[in-house]
């Protein structure tokens, strides 16, 4: 999931900050990467996304106010990360018609599932790490998952946009992890790569799962 767009561009329009909506996701993916090379800042994520618009930090406090309302509104009327990343409904779609079992690890507020699924993945288990009691990359997330899935971690692979929670969180339980890196900004060769989320399914099989290059 991504941060929705048009609430992002709106919520920052109200402190007269003006994006392109189109922009947000690249800018998350910039952020994530940015995360991942050094110590987080201060104002952690927020503090990683909003460079990537081109707010200088003179207006950074607005940009966190914007944010902060968002959220708030997030708690009642709306939801921030709801805008599916493209691919994502079909691409699980496609896994589930060969009979693979997905199941979905998040870092969440104990309301992912519904969130979830009224952004069309309704009927898809969920991982809430508010109600495991655990986060990523904590491998207990992960250890819940494959209870649920019934399933032994050399089975399975975990998908995740950012190194230090997915890769690294995956690895922890013993799970074959693959960066999600639509931007290609990652140059590790330690570890599985897509840029787009239908390339998962390359890596699913039996044979894949033995692998041990990392495939691009």
């Amino acid at each position: 999931m991504l941060p929705h767009r048009d609430l992002v561009a709106g919520a920052l329009s109200r402190v007269g900050i003006t994006i392109d909506p189109s922009e947000v996701p690249r800018a998350h993916y910039r952020a994530v990467h940015t995360l991942d090379r050094a110590p987080p800042p201060p104002t952690g994520y927020q503090g990683a996304l909003f460079p990537q618009f081109g707010i200088v930090p003179g207006r950074t406090a607005e940009a966190l106010e914007a944010w902060e309302w968002l959220a708030d509104r997030s708690r009642s009327s709306v939801v921030l990360w709801s805008e599916p990343t493209p691919g994502a409904l079909e691409t699980i779609a496609a896994l589930s018609r060969r009979g693979i079992a997905i199941v979905i690890v998040t870092n969440s507020d104990g309301h992912a599932a519904e969130n979830l699924a009224a952004c069309g993945f309704a009927g898809i288990p969920v991982i809430d790490s508010a109600i495991v009691g655990a986060a990523k990359p904590d491998p207990r997330i992960f250890e819940a998952a494959l209870a649920l899935a019934g399933v032994r971690a050399d089975q399975v692979v975990h998908v995740g946009d950012t190194l230090a929670a997915d890769v690294a969180g995956a690895r922890s339980a013993g799970i074959t992890p693959i960066h999600f890196d639509p931007l290609r900004a990652c140059r590790a060769r330690d570890h599985r790569h897509v840029r787009t989320l239908a390339g998962i399914r390359q890596h699913v099989s039996p044979t894949a799962l033995g692998k041990k290059r990392p495939p691009c």
